[in-house]
């Protein structure tokens, strides 16, 4: 079926878009709530790190790595892009490239929206602009956070001797991203059983788009695809932790394997640990462990708090504005092509 044709909607269809658009509205204000919170965080470790000292450290920082630190940002989200758009093709949801990074990057800006659900915003459009249903593109959002967290999980284990009080807490995670790639797997004992669920008719009239959702997470969880996604998490993030190596070798802490690992695994645990506490874009929660464990390995005050401003500012912050362009100079576009307005 080419899903570029024009198509008609079931009312699950329709009552999904009319959800998104809804939801799509309320993230705006969520998304400036967060802002404020972030300038508040960025406020707060200043004040914590001693405004003299790190003024101090940001002026004697090598400016000029600046654009290799955001050339590793760029190379996470490339490749994360890229894993976005196999996961299209593999649900059978192909899109033109352009098309498919614009989508991508708008969904960038939605990282500010609690536990980055806001992110489902990619849905809604592919969705407006194909026609495809949202109970197809979907399980995409969802498993490339599955698929990030796995990745990160085991970059964390890699240094996890710097702090052994977060093997439970890793644990934890892990098993929890496992449970649902098992329950994505057991699609082939699931399916009859739900469509047993037809004769009530709170269910009939969900059903076709929860079948739908369903294969399409199956489709993405099996072990070649699953493990090329891991793959590109384990580069894209390792990417970022590079970045974060090199952040902190500017401050003045001696770059070796060693230091590199840890760096690594400071990203990546505080990610994870902002990624759970459900907060928008993780903050205060990743904010708090990256300084944290980096006072946890012996570093000063002043460094800690100005190496989590500056990798925040090169990640976190960088990838909201980027989304926020993409808002701003593709969406519009995008959403006046041709065909959008048979949606």
């Amino acid at each position: 079926m080419d899903h570029r044709e024009p198509r008609r909607y079931s009312q699950t269809e329709a009552s999904s878009g009319a959800v998104l658009e809804l939801a799509g509205g309320a993230s705006g204000l969520r998304i400036g709530l967060s802002l404020l919170l972030g300038v508040a965080v960025m406020a707060a470790l200043v004040v914590v790190g001693d405004v003299q000292a790190m003024a101090r450290h940001l002026w004697g920082f090598p400016w000029a790595w600046l654009p290799a630190i955001l050339s590793l940002t760029l190379l996470n989200y490339g490749l994360r892009f890229l894993k976005w758009h196999l996961y299209l093709r593999w649900v059978g949801a192909a899109l033109p490239w352009p098309t498919s990074a614009a989508v991508f990057i708008a969904g960038l800006a939605m990282v500010l929206t609690p536990g980055k659900l806001g992110e489902t915003v990619k849905s809604l459009l592919v969705w407006r602009l194909r026609g495809i249903p949202i109970s197809t593109t979907l399980p995409v959002v969802f498993a490339e956070r599955l698929t990030d967290g796995l990745a990160m999980v085991l970059l964390a284990g890699l240094g996890i001797s710097v702090y052994p009080a977060g093997i439970p807490i890793l644990g934890g995670i892990l098993a929890g991203l496992s449970a649902m790639v098992l329950g994505a797997w057991a699609w082939p004992q699931v399916e009859p059983l739900l469509r047993r669920l037809s004769r009530w008719p709170l269910f009939s009239r969900i059903l076709p788009a929860l079948l739908n959702f369903y294969a399409s997470a199956h489709s993405l969880v099996r072990a070649p695809n699953l493990l090329l996604a891991i793959g590109l998490g384990l580069i894209s993030w390792g990417a970022e932790g590079l970045a974060f190596a090199l952040i902190l070798h500017g401050l003045g802490v001696p770059a070796d394997l060693s230091m590199v690992q840890r760096a690594i695994f400071t990203l990546s645990f505080a990610t994870l640990a902002g990624a759970v506490s459900f907060l928008p874009g993780g903050l205060v929660a990743a904010e708090a462990s990256l300084a944290g464990l980096l006072l946890a390995q012996g570093l000063p005050r002043e460094i800690a708090a100005t190496a989590t401003v500056l990798i925040r500012l090169a990640t976190l912050w960088f990838g909201v504005a980027l989304g926020f362009a993409a808002w701003v100079w593709l969406v519009p576009g995008l959403w006046r092509a041709p065909g959008a307005n048979a949606r």
